[in-house]
């Protein structure tokens, strides 16, 4: 990826709710301040790539240890977690804008290794609570 593509990328990117930024060999790393913005980071850094970089492009999220990576890929090999048409027009919009969240398997599955004991023991209990246990 050109040099000038991933300034632009980093200096949208550093706009958002985060704590660091960094492109390593065309991919996007980001530490947030609230992982649970991940989705609608990953939609605005999705809508910005669309509308200002690369038109019939794609990007996919992946959660990397407290970090989570976007990759910048052509739009056929994008993950099928958009509809164009609930993202259409909201070039530069923030987290406050968003009023549609798309939840991602990577999120949830980082959320769910990383859960307390204690909500995991409650949780359990209530499951067995409600099958009469």
């Amino acid at each position: 990826m050109l040099k000038t593509i991933e300034n632009r990328i980093l200096n949208f990117a550093n706009e958002l709710a985060i704590k660091r930024a960094e492109m390593v060999h065309g991919t996007l790393y980001l530490t947030l301040e609230n992982d649970r913005d991940c989705d609608d980071v990953h939609a605005m850094i999705r809508t910005f790539y669309r509308t200002k970089i690369q038109p019939d492009g794609g990007v996919n999220m992946y959660a990397v240890g407290d970090e989570f990576a976007f990759d910048f890929v052509p739009e056929d090999r994008e993950a099928p977690v958009f509809s164009d048409e609930d993202y259409s027009g909201r070039e530069g919009m923030m987290p406050d804008d968003i009023d549609k969240g798309v939840w991602s398997e990577f999120a949830e599955e980082e959320i769910l290794n990383n859960m307390p004991d204690e909500v995991d023991t409650e949780m359990q209990l209530e499951i067995e609570q409600m099958r009469g246990k």
